[in-house]
């Protein structure tokens, strides 16, 4: 059995109520009146206060507060590297004008960057000054042509100035594999030199844009003697196509070696196509 205390009659909770509250009243009125002027001051002083504290506080943060450095430059590359600069003679008043590059970075692409060919005389004054765009995928090396330029006076040396070069660490989605076939050179009978032959595209896709470059030595297959270039549009899957380099008439040629350079910028967005589909490279 559980025995219950004996609570309290309500008219004694009443009494023992009153009683606090009459013992309180007097403490009060013993209490000194300076006090709860005090405590109607610091209560009217209080939101103010608390005003004045938090801009101090929030201002000492504000100024304490160093930002995180953010690296604009998430990777330093090093710079594309000018292995050779050269002016080829084509005919009287033309010229053509070469450089090759180098992207020394293993794992850094310039997906793409400008530069100036910059013409001068004997000299040292500028002629001309001819921009392009380029690319140049990690650790390749490629090469960058001017094939006909008329001048006069002829330029004497050529300088190659790289300017913007916006850097990726992107890798490309795709492998391209192109083969050149049935490689040929010859005389067109206006007397023009002209290099021709077949690109083949080796996979199942299609391939927007091929870049290619004619690369042509002399019989030690040691000096470039002439460059041209051309480009090769929506080569299908499987598909061989006919390309034809053509040389202004009257520029003679007795060639060793003649380099047939396929070239595709494998970070272009929208370059393979596949089932007339477009696939992204990301």
């Amino acid at each position: 059995m559980i025995n219950l205390p004996n609570l309290p009659e309500k008219e004694e909770l009443e009494f023992k109520e009153k009683e606090f509250l009459l013992s309180l009243y007097e403490q009060f009125q013993r209490s000194s009146k300076i006090w709860f002027v005090v405590l109607g001051v610091l209560l009217v002083l209080a939101l103010p206060a608390k005003f004045v504290l938090q801009g101090i506080f929030a201002s000492a943060l504000i100024k304490s507060y160093r930002p995180p450095v953010v690296n604009l430059q998430p990777y330093i590359p090093q710079e594309l590297q000018v292995l050779r600069t050269e002016i080829l003679s084509v005919s009287a008043g033309s010229v053509s004008v070469l450089a090759q590059l180098l992207n020394p970075n293993r794992d850094i692409s310039a997906r793409e960057f400008t530069y100036r060919f910059v013409l001068k005389d004997g000299t040292g004054a500028v002629l001309s000054e001819v921009p392009g765009e380029g690319y140049l995928l990690s650790g390749e090396s490629r090469f960058l042509l001017l094939p006909l330029l008329s001048l006069s006076p002829l330029p004497k040396t050529a300088e190659l100035v790289l300017e913007q070069v916006r850097w990726t660490r992107r890798q490309p989605e795709f492998e391209v594999r192109l083969e050149v076939l049935q490689k040929n050179t010859g005389y067109t009978p206006e007397g023009k030199f002209f290099v021709e032959g077949l690109v083949r595209n080796l996979q199942n896709y299609q391939i927007k844009k091929v870049e290619l470059s004619f690369i042509v030595f002399d019989q030690s297959n040691r000096n470039i003697v002439g460059v041209n270039s051309s480009v090769i549009t929506d080569l299908v899957g499987s598909e061989s196509r006919y390309f034809r380099g053509l040389w202004p008439s009257g520029k003679r040629f007795a060639p060793g070696q003649v380099e047939v350079i396929p070239d595709v910028n494998l970070l272009a967005p929208g370059l393979i196509l596949e089932q007339q589909q477009k696939i992204p490279v990301r």
